[in-house]
């Protein structure tokens, strides 16, 4: 597939800056190589702008998206299918999203359960093009949930030794558990469990003295499990438990330490810049110390740090302690060669040129240095080593801003030395605020936003989140801007440990801090094997420029024939849309491009050439990308005391705006009958439960595996724990959750076990009755001592999924709806606005657009506590340019 981005390869061809060769072969194979990927397969990036980063649980995540293509990072003029798949805690898909993308720019938002899991949820946002190349192209980005309602539990852990021998880890535990207000949690027993992913490792029961205290040790075995966990459950008045989850952390022995020279080698009697850089299996940075032949180090900032070190033999060692552990091992250096190649590079931003030197031994002595950001060449040239140096200056005017990657290469382009810089230039938007209007109570704020290119005027698109300041802190540090994820943690592969830390400024123990970085996470866009190959990405998944549904005709009765081919039409909606599709003899179909917000009904009508109507018709449902991902935990329990004690507060005024269809309101569901609703409930022959879930009206059940995650956080009272085959649900107020008895499961009416309920396809589930009070459930016995869960399928529903006749009538989940965020205005009285108002997001505008003055101007109302406001801004304009402010007004 080609794709012809005129715009973005005349760019990149105007900033090659090619000096002469005698030999152009190499030169021009890695050119016109990387001019077809710019032209052909312009790679994609997004970004996701959240209101804030911690939450309280039943709150809305606002968010909006762009997406960038191209080298020069254009708003995308490609792709118009943006996929928001939402993880929570524990790494499970809860929800996916369809953001309607256009001219780069998008909307939506979230909404987290009420009920659900609290931890670290995780985003991963994605175009079905950038699946064709890698998923570090992929945005990876997380926010905080906590359950503001959960102060009773607040457990303090701390791990005092780790040690690792005999293929086990042991650790040396002290655990203080307290309340919210301080008072220790007195002689109360815990259930303790480390976790690996769903595997369990360990289990025990812990006493706590008067004091809420407990000194305990454990062992797991030694292995490097990509998530670990510790789960810590407190049975709040004796039957109901309230969980907490820390992440576990690992024995030094497992940690991946890597010693990385500049350029690649260590030579003997060169000296070289000796990066390093220290994780854990899970990404976390790990702090170490240590010496190598004498000479001392320690890492800096997220694991990584630097020494420069002259090798005299060839096999060297590092001996590494842990500070906090005390841990020791030692650590061998990549083997240092007796000739051959070492780099430097100068990246001074104040001058005008990147200064590379290359110092050694190597024959033949032809070499080609290539310079090039995001597949742009920016610079090549060829030399040769005069008495064991080269030294090649490029202008600082030829490169663009983010990760430029330096390749010096053989003759016959085997690359020899990599390095990776980044390069800042003035290219950024220049954004100011101004604020008018006093922060009082309920008074109104006006804002004046102004953008400017290099002192010009400029147009552009940004989105607006101004948080109550004592409720919200600026979080950028740690969860990254839309300049760190733009133009870093896109490039690279691996975690970055607190991306938005190298942005804050441009001083120099900044700019260090991010050079370790490009010293230490060497990701190439491409193979050098590749490339002089002329092997091309190979290209598996379309660029989406709408809703596409795929399908299949097959023959009601096969015959030897088979099909001939034919026509399929669909209808959307009520007669909205009207389009048109052939098949082939395989009866495969696609209609693309369709343009509908959230399910709608679809009647698909196929005919044969050959057989007529005599004909089923399917629709081929796309797999999930992710169903789970690993889980990411914190290092201790954070309690963001201002987002607390509003919660309540905040609560109660989301409850007023709440879609009641999808949330149970402590058992008030409201739903208007219609003839299919009425159908259903006659099958119902145990009547309607106290909650009823519809799976219609859930965004993202596409990607759900099984009926429990329709249940997981929607119902109040209801825990759900999958552990791979093994299901247990527990309700609250009915049964014992220490008898462990798990309630009646019902599919269609009959009695099932909850193994069989895990095999049923949730896209096939037509609604679930949740029994909690035990006088409705008292007509199932004392089978119904511990609640009902009853599942009814489509089958037999007022729907028709099956195809009759050549005629399918189904529903098909288009683009999310964007809600609008509510920002009440106290210029006029109403019963609603009688409510105290404590929101934590005061103001959230996704789509602010500046004129040609490069101004806007804005208004809202703030709340009834909020003393100081934190207004952050990000965006871009129409050639891509980014820009961002932060601002507290008080």
């Amino acid at each position: 597939m080609k794709i012809f981005f005129s715009k973005l390869l005349t760019a990149a061809l105007f900033l090659i800056a090619i000096p002469s060769f005698g030999q152009e072969s190499l030169p021009e194979k890695i050119q016109t190589y990387f001019q077809s990927i710019q032209r052909e397969f312009p790679t994609e990036k997004s970004y996701l702008h959240l209101d804030k980063r911690t939450y309280t649980l039943g709150e809305d995540v606002w968010f909006s998206a762009y997406l960038l293509a191209g080298s020069n990072q254009i708003p995308s003029p490609l792709s118009r299918t943006l996929y928001v798949d939402i993880f929570d805690g524990e790494g499970l898909l809860l929800e996916q999203r369809k953001v309607r993308i256009e001219n780069g720019l998008g909307a939506g938002d979230f909404k987290i359960p009420r009920f659900g899991k609290t931890g670290t949820y995780q985003i991963k946002a994605y175009t079905a093009w950038m699946r064709n190349f890698d998923e570090a192209y992929f945005l990876s980005s997380s926010f905080v949930v906590v359950d503001g309602a959960a102060g009773s539990f607040l457990p303090k852990v701390d791990f005092k030794e780790i040690s690792a021998s005999a293929g086990q880890v042991k650790y040396q535990v002290e655990i203080e558990a307290v309340s919210t207000s301080g008072n220790p949690i007195s002689n109360q027993t815990l259930e303790l469990r480390a976790l690996a992913g769903e595997t369990q490792l360990h289990k025990q029961s812990l006493s706590l003295n008067g004091q809420g205290q407990a000194s305990f040790s454990f062992s797991i075995p030694e292995k490097a499990n990509p998530s670990q966990s510790l789960e810590l459950t407190y049975f709040e008045n004796g039957d109901y438990p309230v969980t907490q989850i820390i992440r576990l952390p690992y024995a030094l022995k497992l940690a991946d330490i890597q010693f990385l020279p500049e350029g690649g080698h260590l030579v003997i009697g060169k000296k070289s810049n000796v990066a390093f850089r220290a994780i854990d299996p899970d990404g976390t940075p790990v702090d170490i110390r240590g010496e190598i032949e004498g000479q001392g180090f320690s890492s800096r900032f997220g694991g990584l740090g630097k020494l420069e070190f002259t090798p005299t033999k060839a096999d060297n060692a590092a001996n590494i302690t842990n500070p906090k552990t005390g841990e020791t091992r030692s650590v061998s250096l990549p083997k240092a060669d007796s000739r051959g190649l070492v780099v430097q590079v100068v990246n001074n931003p104040s001058a005008s040129f990147v200064t590379v030197f290359i110092q050694g031994e190597y024959e033949p002595n032809s070499l080609l240095l290539v310079s090039q950001t995001r597949g742009v060449i920016n610079y090549m040239i060829q030399g040769v080593l005069a008495n064991g140096v080269w030294g090649v200056r490029i202008p600082r005017e030829n490169l663009i801003t983010g990760i430029n990657h330096i390749t010096i290469l053989s003759s016959d382009g085997k690359p020899l030395l990599e390095r990776l810089i980044f390069v800042q230039k003035d290219d950024f938007l220049k954004l100011e605020l101004t604020s008018s209007g006093p922060i009082n109570p309920r008074g109104k704020i006006g804002l004046d936003l102004s953008s400017l290119f290099q002192n010009q005027p400029m147009e552009g698109s940004f989105s607006m989140a101004v948080t109550d300041a004592d409720q919200v802190s600026d979080e950028s540090d740690a969860f990254g801007t839309i300049f760190s994820s733009l133009l870093l943690t896109s490039d690279l592969r691996g975690k970055i440990h607190q991306p938005g830390h190298y942005f804050k400024n441009q001083e120099a123990e900044t700019l260090e801090l991010l050079d370790l970085v490009m010293l230490t996470h060497g990701w190439r866009r491409f193979s050098w094997d590749n490339v002089m190959a002329g092997k091309l990405p190979e290209i598996k998944n379309f660029i989406e420029r709408g809703i596409n549904i795929e399908g299949q005709v097959k023959e009601q009765t096969e015959t030897k024939k088979g099909l001939g081919g034919g026509k399929v039409n669909a209808i959307l909606g009520d007669g909205v849309e009207i389009v048109s599709s052939e098949f082939g003899p395989n009866g495969r179909f696609i209609f693309t491009e369709l343009d509908y917000q959230d399910s709608v009904t679809v009647t698909i009508t196929a005919v044969d050439n050959r057989v007529k109507t005599f004909v089923d018709v399917s629709i081929i449902e796309p797999d999930a990308v992710f169903s789970k991902i690993e889980g990411e935990y914190p290092h201790q329990i954070v309690w963001p005391e201002g987002l607390a004690a509003t919660f309540a507060e905040r609560n109660l005024l989301q409850q007023m705006k709440d879609d009641q269809n999808i949330l149970d309101l402590e058992g008030v569901t409201v739903e208007a009958k219609t003839i299919e609703r009425e159908d259903e409930e006659i099958r119902k022959m145990y009547g309607t439960g106290d909650v009823t879930i519809n799976p219609d009206k859930i965004p993202g059940t596409i990607a759900f595996t099984n009926v429990f995650q329709l249940i997981q956080g929607r119902v109040s009272g209801v825990q759900v724990f999958v552990s791979g085959l093994a299901v247990s649900v527990r309700i609250r107020g009915v049964g014992s959750a220490n008898a462990g008895t798990d309630p009646l499961y019902l599919l269609d009416n009959a009695p099932v076990d909850a193994g069989t309920l895990l095999q049923i396809n949730p896209r096939d589930v037509s609604s679930i009755d949740v029994f909690k009070d035990p006088a409705r459930a008292a007509i199932f016995g004392a089978q119904g001592a511990n609640g009902v869960i009853a599942v009814y399928t489509k089958t037999g529903s007022g729907m028709n999924y099956k195809s009759v006749g050549g005629t399918l009538v189904t529903k098909y989940g288009g683009y999310a709806s964007p809600r609008e965020f509510y920002s009440p205005k106290y210029d006029v009285k109403t019963a609603e606005n009688a409510i105290t108002d404590s929101r934590a997001t005061i103001y959230w505008n996704p789509s602010i657009k500046t004129d040609a003055a490069g101004k806007s101007k804005l208004e809202f109302y703030n709340t009834d506590v909020a003393k100081r406001q934190l207004i952050i801004v990000e965006g871009m304009d129409a050639e891509g340019r980014l820009g961002r402010v932060v601002k507290v007004i008080e």
